[in-house]
């Protein structure tokens, strides 16, 4: 059985509402990223980043002494943000999955580039974003959403040809057509819940860590 490649964290420097839920990531990530300013989130948390990339304008001072083999890997250039940065170094690590906290918060400019940024990367490579719950972009393909019966579950399309069917969900959908907007919003999950993606990208979410 081919074996999938290996997870990462990244640390943005929004807010992270949900620390615990970052903690539990972090177990499961085999790298841990952090854009600049994101080591002091990780500080915070007690997790020790592999890499810090960025202009190193907005690191924790002092640094913690326990970060003795955190690489890092400064770029100054001033063209384009940090979040960038670190999504240019991803693919130095050969990981797959790549999970992002902390995009969201402070000045409203920040936080539509740093959307703009995750959904272009996203439309690459398995990206999702962590908030107060947790939202991934998804491309072609099915997909099994680990999601418990109850569990609120909202679809929001960002391209303009989404094509999508859902099972296992409160309203089910069949090869139906979506568009930006609310026609996905809060459903819920009545059983194992499938997802089939035929054509466009959709941001599939959740109020908690589910695996597809």
């Amino acid at each position: 059985m081919k074996r999938s490649p290996p997870s990462a964290l990244l640390l943005l420097n929004g807010d992270i509402p949900d620390a615990a839920m970052i903690r539990r990531l972090a177990r499961r990530c085999r790298v841990i990223i952090c854009a600049d300013g994101g080591a002091r989130h990780a500080r915070r948390m007690g997790l020790v980043p592999d890499v810090v990339v960025g202009d190193m304008d907005s690191l924790p001072r002092p640094l913690p002494r326990n970060w003795t083999r955190t690489l890092y890997w400064c770029d100054f250039n001033e063209n384009s943000s940090d979040f960038d940065k670190a999504l240019e170094f991803m693919g130095r690590t050969g990981c797959g999955r790549l999970y992002v906290a902390g995009l969201f918060g402070g000045r409203l400019d920040h936080c539509m580039v740093n959307l703009s940024l995750a959904r272009r990367y996203g439309a690459r490579e398995s990206l999702v974003v962590v908030d107060r719950g947790m939202a991934a972009l998804l491309g072609p393909g099915r997909y099994r959403l680990g999601l418990r019966r109850g569990q609120r579950l909202s679809l929001l399309a960002v391209a303009p040809r989404t094509r999508l069917s859902v099972t296992g969900a409160r309203y089910p959908l069949r090869h139906a057509a979506l568009v930006a907007g609310s026609r996905g919003l809060s459903n819920v999950a009545q059983g194992p819940v499938g997802l089939h993606v035929h054509a466009g990208l959709v941001w599939a979410m959740a109020p908690d860590v589910f695996e597809f």
